[in-house]
C-alpha cells in the first residue's frame, strides 16, 4: 500500500491491540456498530462483529486442521526462507543502495506499517519504500486514488516485480506472515473494507502471506467493495483448500506473476461507486 503514516482520521477506528473480526454470521453493514474515533498510532479497529461476541463462528472453526495446516507449512516456509536466504540477500543489498540514492537517507530505505494479522493481532510489516513521503496519510492517499502519482520509477519496477516485499522475510522468520497467505491489510482499509464485505474478517484465521491466490489472481485493489469482496473469495477458495500442494501451485505461479511485472496494476479507485455504498450503509 501507501509508504506514509497511520491516519487518526481512519473510519470507525478505536484503542486496542488487535482488531475486530467480522466472520459473517448475519450481521449486515447498516446494523454494525459504529465506533468513535480515535488518535491512536498502533492500534486502529473495525467497527464490526468482535469474535468474542460471537457463538456461531470461531477461529477453532475457521482454521485448517490437517496436518500440513497445523505443522507442514510453517516449516516448509522456514526450510524455503532459510535456502534462499543468500539469493535474497543478493538481491536485496542493490535494491537498499539504489533506495539510498534516491532517498537520500538510510531511515529511508525501508518503509515500516502497523499491519492487520493472524486472529487481529497488529504486527509491523517490513518492506522497501517505493513512495515519497507525504504529509497526509496512507488511508487518504489509497482513498482519494494518489498512490499512483507518489510512487518512483524504481518503486514501480520494485511494485511490478513484488521485489519491494523481500524484506517481509523477517516477517516470516519472526512468525507474523508466511510466504502463502491471505495478504494483510492496512488498519483503516481493514476498518474500511470490513463495514462493506461481510465476512472479511475470516481471513484472519490464517497468518497472512507475501503472496497468495488473491495476488495472482487479481493483484492490487484500490477503493473499491467489489474488489475485496472477490479478494475475499480468493483467500477464502485458498483457507478451504490449503494444502501443499496448493501452497507449491501458488508459490509457482507468483513466480511467472513476478517475471511478468503484474504485480502493481495500479488504477484509479471508484469514487462514485464508494459514495453510492456508503449512502446505502447510512
Amino acid at each position: 500500500m501507501s509508504d506514509a503514516r497511520i491516519d487518526s482520521s481512519a473510519p470507525d477506528s478505536i484503542e486496542t491491540n488487535r482488531v475486530s473480526a467480522n466472520l459473517g454470521v448475519g450481521r449486515s453493514a447498516s446494523t454494525q456498530q459504529q465506533a468513535p474515533a480515535s488518535g491512536a498510532l498502533s492500534c486502529i479497529a473495525s467497527a464490526c462483529l468482535d469474535l468474542k461476541t460471537s457463538r456461531e463462528t470461531t477461529w477453532s472453526d475457521l482454521t485448517p486442521q490437517s496436518f500440513y495446516a497445523r505443522h507442514g507449512q510453517r516449516a516448509l516456509h522456514l526450510g524455503l526462507v532459510a535456502c534462499a536466504l543468500p539469493l535474497i540477500l543478493s538481491v536485496a543489498l542493490p535494491i537498499a543502495l539504489i533506495n539510498l540514492a534516491i532517498f537520500g537517507d538510510p531511515r529511508k530505505i525501508l518503509f515500516l506499517q502497523p499491519r492487520v494479522g493472524r486472529h487481529g493481532e497488529v504486527f509491523i510489516m517490513v518492506k522497501f519504500r517505493t513512495m515519497i513521503e507525504l504529509d497526509g496519510s496512507s488511508y487518504k492517499s489509497w482513498s482519494s486514488g494518489g498512490d499512483g502519482a507518489r510512487v518512483t520509477r524504481f518503486g514501480r519496477l520494485l511494485r511490478n516485480s513484488h521485489l519491494d516485499e523481500l524484506p517481509q522475510m523477517l516477517n516470516i522468520l519472526r512468525g507474523d506472515m508466511n510466504l502463502v497467505g491471505p495478504r494483510p491489510e492496512m488498519l483503516e482499509i481493514n476498518a474500511w473494507a470490513s463495514q462493506r464485505v461481510p465476512g472479511f474478517g475470516r481471513r484472519l484465521a490464517l497468518l497472512p502471506g507475501i503472496t497468495g491466490r488473491s495476488q495472482i489472481t487479481q493483484g492490487y485493489t484500490g477503493k473499491n467493495a467489489e474488489a475485496y469482496a472477490q479478494k475475499l473469495h480468493g483467500d477464502e477458495h485458498y483457507r478451504c483448500r490449503l494444502s501443499l500442494a496448493e501452497d507449491l501451485a501458488i508459490l509457482a505461479r507468483t513466480c511467472l506473476w513476478m517475471l511478468r511485472g503484474r504485480g502493481w496494476q495500479w488504477s484509479q479507485p471508484d469514487v462514485r461507486e464508494d459514495e453510492e455504498s456508503e449512502r446505502r450503509a447510512a
